[in-house]
């Protein structure tokens, strides 16, 4: 029997799917690898490091106030620090008093500010104290970043940083880099994740403002006159919502006193002078 070749025509090896839609899918495959490794060794890093001990959270602490604020201009005495001192120490709750103990810094800054790092170190700028009227908005900014240091927020956001550098180190060493639009990905993965803490930090917050003056009137003013100066940024601000850890400084009063309400929570009440040293 003789044998006849099949004739070849123009579609042999040629793909039905467009070779951009193929191109697609490989990008979209290796966006939600990258993001889901990085994801996971994430959550595998912050486990980790919120499992620390109080000795080893103090060295942490201190490794990382001596890199950043060795050198800055730090305020630890005076009757003004005594006051700040003494509230956030009442606003220490029986879990805290079990982690290292807290160490409070006034820092001589314009910008009005507050943050915690491991160990214990909270932080106030002098731009804050100026801004603040009432002893009830200070104890919610010093509450909240209470929330922080006892949900080990700052612990788990170090073990994540430190997997990513790893990570990073990783491909250096070997001349790989990360694609923009993968670290992008990533970005947004850990901005969730950080508006997830200032949204929990923010409800022990205002329940520890009932709990200590059982309202919670006076207690989110400082966000309120902060919200009137963005409301001049106009649709802008939208934008600025999606970039920021922080939430958006009206909806963080509106949740804040949806979830008030919710709970019969006393909206008015009298506030709290501040003392001399800080009126």
């Amino acid at each position: 029997m003789k044998y006849t070749p099949r004739e070849i025509v123009d579609e042999v090896n040629i793909t039905p799917v467009h070779p951009l839609v193929n191109f697609g899918y490989l990008m979209g495959t290796v966006v939600t690898a990258g993001v889901t490794l990085y994801v996971g060794l994430g959550i595998a890093g912050a486990q980790i490091a919120a499992r620390m001990g109080p000795k080893a959270e103090t060295q942490v602490g201190k490794v990382v106030f001596d890199s950043l604020f060795t050198g800055a201009s730090l305020i630890h005495e005076g009757q003004q620090f005594d006051y700040v001192e003494a509230l956030a120490e009442s606003l220490l709750t029986d879990e805290l008093k079990q982690r290292p103990e807290l160490q409070v810094h006034i820092m001589e800054e314009y910008s009005p500010n507050a943050m915690v790092i491991p160990g214990g170190h909270v932080f106030v700028t002098t731009g804050l104290l100026d801004d603040i009227e009432t002893e009830n908005e200070l104890a919610f900014v010093l509450a909240h970043e209470l929330g922080h240091f006892e949900h080990r927020d700052t612990l788990r956001s170090l073990g994540r940083s430190l997997v990513f550098l790893s990570l990073n180190s990783l491909l250096g060493f070997s001349g790989v880099q990360l694609p923009p639009f993968l670290t992008s990905s990533i970005s947004l993965a850990d901005l969730h994740y950080s508006r997830e803490q200032e949204e929990r930090a923010d409800i022990y917050a205002i329940e520890m403002m009932q709990e200590r003056y059982s309202h919670v009137d006076y207690s989110l003013d400082f966000f309120k006159r902060l919200n009137e100066q963005e409301l001049d940024l106009g649709v802008a601000n939208r934008l600025l919502e999606w970039q920021s850890t922080h939430p958006l400084t009206e909806s963080r009063i509106e949740q804040l006193e949806t979830l008030a309400t919710q709970r019969g929570w006393a909206l008015e009440g009298e506030p709290t002078p501040l003392p001399d040293q800080l009126d």
